[in-house]
């Protein structure tokens, strides 16, 4: 009786406790996701003494030919805000979702590169006009720099395309008429820091303008 007892009362007790605290329901975490959880795997790292070697390695040949031969002050670093990197990533990942194509068939390509004379920025180039006026960017001129474009995989080459453009999906941006150099004002995605935001049939996804060092001062920097 009494064993009885008091397994109805661990039931009923077990009931009210389940009534006042019900189990939450699990968490998934869709394939399909683009914003992925990466805390089980290990960040990326480098020893200090290797990226000493490759920076400097860099400053002492290449920039300093560079500063020879040009008689410039050539930039030797640049910095994104993360935000930037992270929208950029995500917009080249949505994009790409929409047709669906998987992340892991996407990367980006970071070309070398340089800003063109400073009375190009108003026209053709107004994507940097917004320098002209200010005393550090307007240094730009002619500057190292770094352009991201998004690239998608096909068969075993990685082509760049424009997530922002379903043609460049399955054809070489070097097949694509509005996307060779010949004058035509096709934009693409890219990463940039540039403050337009205009918008066309024809845009891409690119990006460009984070912080030059120089002219913008590398107080900051730990290797140089």
């Amino acid at each position: 009786m009494i064993t009885s007892l008091l397994l109805a009362i661990t039931v009923i007790a077990f009931g009210i406790y389940i009534y006042k605290y019900p189990p939450k329901k699990p968490i998934h975490t869709s394939k399909t996701s683009i914003c992925l959880d990466y805390s089980s795997e290990p960040m990326n790292q480098l020893s200090v003494p290797l990226v000493h070697e490759m920076v400097n390695g860099y400053k002492n040949n290449q920039l300093a030919k560079i500063n020879s031969s040009l008689n410039i002050n050539d930039a030797h670093s640049i910095r994104f805000e993360l935000e930037t990197l992270k929208a950029f990533i995500y917009h080249t990942e949505m994009n790409a979702k929409k047709h669906k194509v998987p992340s892991k068939s996407l990367g980006i390509r970071m070309y070398y590169s340089r800003y063109p004379e400073k009375e190009t920025w108003k026209r053709p180039f107004t994507d940097l006009s917004d320098f002209l006026g200010n005393s550090t960017t307007e240094k730009y001129e002619k500057l190292h720099t770094l352009v991201m474009i998004p690239t998608i995989r096909r068969g075993e080459v990685d082509f760049d395309f424009n997530p922002l453009d379903e043609k460049t999906y399955t054809t070489s941006l070097k097949k694509n008429e509005a996307y060779l150099n010949n004058g035509a004002q096709t934009r693409t995605a890219a990463l940039s820091g540039s403050k337009s935001s205009r918008s066309s049939s024809s845009n891409t996804g690119s990006q460009n303008h984070g912080s030059l060092i120089p002219p913008v001062i590398g107080s900051g920097e730990g290797f140089s």
